[in-house]
């Protein structure tokens, strides 16, 4: 059973690592530009632009400054606590149950959970997670608070292009009054209440349930598909292009093939 105790050592040791230092920091620049262009908007037409102010006073009502924040504080710390602890919980036959292990071998798992494996490769397993969690909330935290003026206006020009002015009057109108002030001050807020956040929770064990099902039927519908090829089964032509958009001397990348060895081979092997 060596196969399966490769596996769960290889998502144990997942979870409880810290991100491996790489050779090369990747360009995180490059990657935010290439995904800045991801949605586009048309700009607003001169009836529109004229209505923005409008548009700018109704969300200053229904989006006040500090909203993101409060949502933060209300949502994603709960939220990543249960994250934290869930993962540990699971059941490792149920994670690796897609993963090209047979019945036998599942049913080996028995009812090992997943941060039990993960606490044997880091006795420090339990504080690591936690101190994740904490970094992950107070980035997004920031994260949240940098981008809420951007957020804000972009809600702004939505406003201004789906409402009229009349519209737009009527809403500023109630949200003036008691009951339409406290409804513009929750209404972003209440999507991070507990009884919202505790119906979410019925989304991750039916995630978890069609995982299987979802891995099965990718493995189906690319099973026509040539398999992806190593470095080993390259062309010299097609190496020397490759380390030309890698940046690494052509040699270097010649040697790398020669050396390399199929891991699905080798894993193979050593299982057995």
């Amino acid at each position: 059973m060596k196969k399966v105790a490769m596996f769960a050592s290889v998502l144990a040791l997942g979870l409880a690592q810290p991100v491996m230092a790489q050779d090369a920091e990747p360009d995180f620049t490059a990657m935010a530009n290439a995904m800045a262009d991801v949605f586009k908007a048309d700009p607003l037409t001169e009836e529109q632009q004229a209505r923005l102010p409008q548009a700018e006073m109704v969300v200053q009502q229904l989006f006040p400054a500090g909203t993101y924040r409060k949502m933060m504080d209300q949502m994603v710390g709960p939220m990543m606590d249960g994250v934290m602890g869930s993962l540990g919980q699971l059941p490792l036959a149920d994670v690796v149950r897609g993963g090209g292990l047979n019945d036998e071998e599942v049913a080996a798992i028995g009812d090992t959970k997943l941060g039990e494996v993960a606490a044997m490769f880091d006795p420090a397993y339990e504080e690591r997670q936690k101190i994740m969690g904490q970094v992950s909330i107070e980035m997004v935290t920031q994260l949240m608070d940098r981008i809420e003026p951007s957020y804000r206006a972009g809600l702004a020009r939505a406003y201004a292009s789906r409402f009229s002015a009349a519209e737009l009057t009527e809403l500023h109108g109630f949200f003036s009054t008691p009951v339409g002030s406290r409804y513009a001050g929750e209404s972003m807020l209440i999507y991070a209440d507990p009884q919202v956040m505790a119906a979410m929770n019925e989304m991750m064990p039916a995630m978890f349930e069609m995982l299987p099902g979802m891995m099965e039927s990718m493995n189906t519908k690319t099973a026509h598909l040539p398999p992806t090829r190593t470095l080993s089964e390259l062309s010299e032509t097609e190496l020397g292009a490759l380390a030309k958009l890698l940046g690494v001397p052509a040699d270097q990348m010649k040697t790398r093939a020669a050396e390399q060895t199929p891991v699905v081979e080798t894993i193979e092997a050593d299982a057995w």
